[in-house]
């Protein structure tokens, strides 16, 4: 399996049942066997699913066979609807998933460095997430893609992270 080949593409309309399995499998951390709580993914969905339009941002990949492999996606939040990740209402929240069989492939790097690119064609002047306290080895790759810390709110055990992009104009 090491010689799969992949493929990048922004997302479409039809991708939203897919965004929705990536969105539980990022809330649990690749663990399909766990249950999250109710109130809390819900709540969360109202912004990282329902307020997600396929043309304000997002990029797929899927593998040789045309099986999606994982995404990011961007939303862009306001003031009185935004994720723990959320900077300013014109720096877009991203999330990202990558299926547990696709994991360190270098698949998460490529799809920040894509979703970055297409955040600055939307005329974005950065990009945001979070990220678990306990998550490091995503901390770690957000890091590395120049991704610094931001700040958290009270009791949280996310962390909000943002990676401004150089004036290009």
């Amino acid at each position: 399996m090491s010689d799969v080949q992949f493929s990048f593409r922004e997302t479409e309309p039809a991708d939203l049942t897919y965004i929705k399995r990536l969105n539980y499998l990022a809330d649990v951390f690749g663990d399909e066997t766990v249950d999250p709580d109710p109130e809390q993914f819900l709540d969360a969905n109202r912004f990282y699913l329902d307020a997600w339009t396929p043309e304000r941002g997002g990029v797929l990949v899927s593998d040789h066979l045309g099986i999606p492999a994982g995404a990011s996606w961007l939303i862009w939040g306001t003031e009185d609807l935004h994720g723990a990740g959320y900077v300013s209402p014109e720096i877009p929240e991203l999330a990202i998933a990558v299926e547990k069989r696709y994991a360190r492939r270098g698949l998460g790097g490529q799809l920040l460095e894509r979703v970055a690119a297409l955040a600055k064609e939307l005329g974005a002047p950065g990009l945001s997430l979070c990220v678990h306290e306990d998550n490091g080895a995503a901390k770690g790759l957000y890091e590395r893609r120049g991704f610094e810390f931001h700040g958290r709110e009270a009791d949280s055990p996310y962390i909000a992270m943002v990676r401004r992009f150089p004036d290009t104009g």
